[in-house]
């Protein structure tokens, strides 16, 4: 099979068109820019082997944009089964500081301030699901609701906790780590 000229072109179009946005959205997922480029280069090497660059571009567009939340996904999948919990390692939990240096607060005043941002139902089915372990079924009747509506809590609360992290970014690592490994362990 001969491989058309113009093929590579609009394959290298749309690779130029669609890279840097896409590594904006899969940084948004694994806050690592390293990772976000190794995860959108290889969908593109995927795209290319299977061809489906010949996609209209809206489609196109759509597609890539569900294939890297979907990569993300799975990649944080993976790196969770790799992670070691710190209940693992108790003795690791009393070498870290109390406090933050630059910040002067408690790593729990910082969590804190990030569960403060969620709206009351949003945090109420949050901390019910990731405090107390309960599953959407056992939330939904606590709180007479519908298990949909649980469901759409707790993707609210997770959307507003990304964007807190990424907001205060900046202001410690640490505090990433906590509300992104809380995150990450959503069902």
């Amino acid at each position: 099979m001969i491989m058309r000229a113009d093929r590579k072109d609009i394959f290298k179009s749309r690779f130029q068109e669609h890279y840097s946005r896409l590594c904006r959205i899969a940084y948004g997922y694994v806050s690592d820019q390293d990772d976000a480029e190794d995860i959108v280069q290889e969908l593109f090497i995927s795209v290319w082997n299977k061809r489906l660059d010949d996609m209209p571009e809206k489609e196109f567009a759509a597609y890539m944009t569900t294939s890297v939340r979907n990569s993300c996904v799975s990649f944080l999948r993976k790196r969770k089964e790799d992670m070691v919990s710190i209940d693992d390692h108790p003795a690791s939990a009393s070498c870290m500081p109390d406090e933050t240096p630059e910040e002067g607060k408690t790593l729990q005043d910082i969590l804190d301030s990030a569960l403060e941002t969620l709206p009351p139902r949003c945090k109420d089915v949050f901390l019910l699901a990731k405090l107390q372990g309960l599953k959407y079924r056992e939330i939904a009747e606590k709180l007479e609701v519908s298990e949909k509506t649980v469901e759409n809590q707790m993707t609210k609360a997770i959307k507003l906790l990304r964007a807190y992290v990424a907001a205060h970014g900046a202001l410690l690592v640490t505090v990433a780590a906590i509300i992104l490994s809380i995150i990450i362990n959503c069902e």
